[in-house]
């Protein structure tokens, strides 16, 4: 008998062995839908964050030019015009919207808040989890580079609401993807991808791209679910046939204006000017444009596991490093790009005081337009014969950091340059081929009104207000001056005109010949001029006869300021030019009996021992001027001998 076998009979039923065997866990690292969530925020709020730093904080003189340089009215003819080329409803937005950019913090949160509402509607129209909305915004920082990095270009955009078509066009484009993708269904996918390039005329290439996108989802979405060729290759058929035929079914019957070298490229901004084509700026749209494709094609539906969840929190690190080098290295911090725009805007709003302030605290040289604001500015506090010398007039020529862009002030800031200047036909001249050029906008129709005002066209002024009455920001300035229309008797209510129309009106109106150089022209014009009916001409021709360095043409003017003004203490900057043409040529005038300032003479023998002194050294003169510059650098005489090679553009 088996004992053993009697034992395990007699054994009680075990529970314990029946019970599966126990297994030690894996511990993995997943996201939950409020870690994910919180990532998103995140996201949001770094992204709004460093849009908001670099353009209200580093670029609101960027925004604020940005918009005197765009244009917008409400009347139909300016939407006809808008949308006799593809993308026109985008257009007629952006150009509505780049209006806000006059208040810089208004118009960078309506275009902030779009990029916002952009970014959640990609979440939903490339259904991608909240922990990857990092990537989603990458498209985003495009945006905003495209915003800041346009430097000089700025004055040669040939788009109508640059810094705003992208935007609205990329917010276009996400809606009609999300609209797209809301059904899987089989017939329905291949519909909308038709409708999506069918808003060619509104959206232009955003259609098209949108259409892409559609029919990539598409794709990716049937061969997961193992569908037939049929319902994987309809959308893509439809898209790549409608992205060939629909361009070019505009250009030969819908839009006769449309240029056959950009069919497929309307949308795409332009920097293209004197033979120049620059691809840097377009960068970033290059990559807003492919990006999305990838958000299709890799991200879609799948559950975050370990892995991707470490991946999508080093990629939201990653990407945020990334995108703040990037915006950062694109801020354009050239100390003049921004100083000149603000010392336009104070010379346009007539801020003397700013425009000297602006000028004063410029850390190196000054470009040439600076400089011409800044005499304009004391010829209209009546200071050029104390002041003229005071600040930098060297000149630093504008340059672009990225490409070969040759900056003319005529395109820039000549129009209101002449204008103060007295020279309006001048001023028009360069309005209206700017406008032909490059499109109308508010500075160019405000500059037309002054000049048709003085010129006593008061026809051609009540026409221009009348379109800036329909804008937001002008409004109350075209209405101020409105009744001037009706009414010119009224303009010397309107000191604002006062030192323009003096010289306007003790001057000829010939329309001669610059040949594009604003200040070389102004320089001869009026260094050439002899008045005794202004004294703010005979101002202005003094001084500029002095900029000029010739001593013919300064001492007829010299002598018709002192005549004109022989109680008046004859300012400081008159008696140093005097002082040392009267020793540099003593045989023609004979100085010995005017009554100097004892300061003149003192610091023009200072300046002589010193030069004297720093040349026997074997110092080149650039050194010794700049070695004078300190002591003297506010005196005739350091800018006679030092202040050369100075570059008009």
């Amino acid at each position: 008998m088996d004992t053993n076998k009697v034992k395990n009979n007699n054994s009680k039923p075990s529970f314990v062995s029946s019970a599966p065997t126990a297994t030690k866990k894996k511990k993995t690292f997943t996201l939950n839908t409020k870690s994910s969530i919180i990532i998103s925020v995140i996201v949001c709020v770094y992204f709004v964050l460093l849009a908001a730093h670099y353009l209200i904080k580093e670029n609101s003189e960027v925004l604020f030019m940005a918009q005197s340089k765009s244009f917008f009215t409400t009347s139909c003819i300016f939407f006809k015009e808008c949308m006799s080329l593809p993308g026109g409803l985008i257009t007629w937005i952006a150009s509505y919207l780049t209006q806000y950019f006059y208040e810089p913090v208004t118009g960078s949160i309506i275009i902030i808040s779009i990029w916002t509402a952009s970014l959640i509607i990609s979440k939903f129209a490339f259904k991608v989890k909240s922990a990857w909305m990092a990537v989603l915004s990458i498209p985003l920082v495009c945006l905003l580079v495209g915003v800041i990095d346009t430097e000089y270009w700025i004055y040669y955009i040939k788009q109508e609401g640059h810094y705003f078509y992208g935007t609205v066009g990329y917010f276009f484009c996400m809606v009609l993807v999300f609209i797209g993708t809301l059904s899987d269904n089989k017939i329905y996918r291949p519909v909308m991808t038709a409708v999506a390039a069918l808003t060619y005329p509104l959206f232009a290439l955003y259609s098209l791209i949108a259409a892409v996108y559609i029919a990539i989802i598409t794709v990716v979405e049937q061969i997961k679910a193992k569908s037939n060729i049929i319902n994987i290759l309809a959308s893509p058929i439809i898209a790549v046939i409608l992205f060939i035929v629909l361009p070019l079914i505009c250009m030969n019957f819908i839009y006769p204006e449309m240029n056959d070298a950009r069919t497929w490229a309307v949308g795409i901004p332009r920097f293209e000017n004197d033979n120049i084509v620059s691809t840097h700026p377009l960068i970033p749209y290059y990559i807003l444009y492919t990006v999305p494709i990838l958000f299709a094609l890799f991200i879609g539906k799948e559950k975050l596991n370990t892995t991707k969840s470490l991946l999508s929190i080093c990629l939201t690190i990653a990407i945020g490093i990334g995108a703040f080098m990037w915006v950062s290295e694109s801020n354009y911090t050239d100390y003049n790009y921004k100083a000149e725009m603000r010392m336009y805007r104070a010379a346009d709003e007539q801020d003397w005081d700013k425009a000297l302030q602006e000028m004063a605290g410029i850390p190196g040289d000054a470009s040439r337009q600076m400089v011409l604001i800044k005499n304009i500015a004391l010829l209209n506090k009546r200071q050029m014969g104390e002041k003229l010398f005071a600040y930098n007039n060297m000149g630093a020529t504008p340059k672009n950091s990225y490409d070969t862009l040759h900056v003319h002030m005529v395109q820039t800031a000549s129009p209101l340059i002449y204008f103060y200047h007295g020279k309006t036909n001048f001023a028009v001249r360069w309005c209206i081929e700017n406008s032909v050029e490059f499109g109308y906008d508010f500075d160019n129709l405000k500059n037309l009104t002054r000049c048709a005002i003085i010129n006593g066209e008061m026809d051609c002024a009540k026409k221009y207000l009348d379109i800036l009455k329909t804008t937001i920001y002008y409004k109350e300035w075209a209405e101020r001056l409105y009744p001037l229309t009706e009414k010119p008797s009224l303009l010397s209510e309107y000191h604002e005109f006062d030192s323009v129309k003096e010289l306007h009106s003790n001057m000829g109106s010939v329309l001669d010949g610059d040949n594009g150089l604003c200040e070389m022209y102004l320089l001869n014009y009026f260094s050439n001029t002899i008045n005794k009916d202004s004294e703010l001409l005979q101002e202005l021709t003094l001084n500029y006869a002095m900029i000029q360095k010739d001593i013919k043409l300064f001492w007829p003017r010299f002598f018709l300021f002192a005549r004109e003004h022989p109680s008046m203490k004859m300012p400081r900057h008159y008696q140093e030019a005097a002082y040392l043409y009267g020793h540099l040529e003593p045989d023609n005038v004979d100085i010995r009996k005017m009554p100097f300032d004892k300061e003149v003479i003192e610091r023009y023998q200072s300046f002589q021992q010193m030069s004297q002194s720093l040349l026997r050294t074997g110092m080149e003169t650039p050194q010794i001027g700049e070695a004078m510059k300190q002591a003297y650098g506010d005196t005739f005489y350091w800018f006679y001998f030092f202040c050369r090679d100075v570059h008009s553009y």
